[in-house]
């Protein structure tokens, strides 16, 4: 039997061209690898390093608009309220004319992709930057505070010239409230400048070493050139020791045409400097990760609204009427949410198969809105929505509502 012994000791320089080096690191007495980019691999790796960081990173959740492309609901040109996919925002130069889709490649499979999903950005009749934005909380990075991450995305030009992109990590740093966003942006910046972004949000500039993936490194970003074709770029981030929260973005760097048409996919942040293949995590679990921070009682892809047909929304939260008089207390509804929230939401509600932001009673005699609607004991778990009762309703008629809870970083 033979033995190779290893004298441990600091990282050594990246060999020269088509090489790589074997050393026993003297920091942590592992095993790694380093190739020539100067890209390090741990060889005894566990794989929990490899978890992807980012919720949804493969935009395989959609609760809050339709999957079809369609204008992004309250779009801004300073803050994160345009959220698209779960998880993620699109703030623009232009809030008019913006454009989100989630493409499902099942039926035609896309060469280059991983995942099954992906998004498409696109501008009717003006021409716009983007920024593509996570904010990611405390407790899921804290882990990573003074390491080094690597984080990528892959982006692809459908219309329009190729452009170039940003790829970059913000952190809210020490002089910030924790879990509280600040305003995102004061100004997105014309085209070729960065965006000026909100009080104790900060860059994070790229290591210099290894070298960007697919992309170079220019200042506090990766730039990434888009091509017609899916193309992983990834580059490594030292994440500062007091940094509370991070926040990736991906900014399309010019104004560009008035009708380009951007795909983004397989967002990514692992724990070290290894090059990671894009693994789906269980639908299951990325829901649960979606859930802590929007959750709804209508079905998966149904897009939250008032006066959904049964049929298509399902009946939401319900009770019985207890009471039947047409100036009492009707109905109590126990709302719970499927998951326990990131923190206490904003609960919105919807009538079911009628309109308006209050309970219906659906059985019984012609359905009908319940009135004076009062939500109490909202917390993080869920809450009762109570409402008073129409003339017609009696005992044992089912009253249901509708809702959003949302907990989601907009500022």
């Amino acid at each position: 039997m033979s033995f190779i012994n290893l004298n441990k000791g600091a990282a050594p320089s990246a060999p020269s061209s088509n090489l790589g080096s074997v050393y026993m690191d003297t920091t942590d007495n592992r095993l790694k690898f380093i190739d020539y980019n100067g890209v390090i691999n741990i060889l005894t790796n566990d794989g929990m390093q490899d978890r992807n960081t980012i919720t949804n990173g493969g935009m395989i959740i959609q609760q809050r608009v339709a999957t079809a492309s369609t204008a992004i609901p309250s779009v801004s040109t300073t803050t994160r309220a345009g959220q698209v996919a779960d998880r993620w925002a699109v703030t623009t130069g232009n809030a008019t004319t913006t454009s989100w889709a989630q493409i499902d490649t099942q039926g035609s499979i896309e060469t280059g992709l991983e995942s099954r999903y992906y998004g498409k950005i696109t501008q009717a009749t003006n021409a716009a930057k983007f920024i593509f934005s996570q904010f990611i909380i405390n407790s899921e990075m804290a882990h990573l505070r003074g390491k080094k991450v690597r984080v990528s995305c892959k982006v692809k030009t459908f219309v329009g010239s190729n452009q170039t992109y940003k790829l970059g990590l913000l952190q809210l740093t020490a002089a910030g409230t924790v879990d509280v966003c600040p305003a995102f942006s004061s100004a997105i910046g014309a085209s070729g400048v960065n965006p000026t972004w909100g009080t104790n949000l900060a860059t994070i500039s790229p290591d210099a070493s290894p070298t960007g993936e697919n992309g170079t490194i220019n200042g506090a970003y990766l730039e990434i050139t888009s091509t017609a074709a899916w193309v992983r770029s990834s580059c490594v981030f030292t994440i500062p020791t007091d940094a509370k929260n991070l926040c990736v973005v991906l900014i399309k760097d010019a104004t560009g045409g008035t009708t380009d048409s951007t795909g983004v996919a397989e967002f990514q942040m692992t724990q070290g400097p290894e090059i990671v293949d894009y693994v789906e995590p269980p639908m299951s679990e990325t829901y649960e990760r979606c859930a802590r921070f929007f959750a709804k009682s209508f079905p998966l892809t149904v897009v939250p609204a008032a006066s959904v047909a049964v049929a298509t929304g399902g009946n939401g939260a319900t009770n019985t009427i207890t009471r039947a008089a047409a100036t009492a207390l009707a109905s109590y509804i126990n709302i719970q949410f499927p998951i326990k929230m990131f923190k206490t939401p904003t609960l919105t509600q919807f009538g079911v198969t009628g309109a308006g932001a209050v309970p219906w009673r659906i059985s019984g005699a012609a359905s009908a809105a319940q009135t004076v609607s009062a939500v109490t004991g909202l917390l993080d778990t869920g809450a009762v929505v109570s409402s008073t009762g129409d003339a017609a309703g009696v005992v044992g008629d089912l009253v249901a509502v509708h809702y959003t809870a949302d907990a989601e970083f907009v500022a």
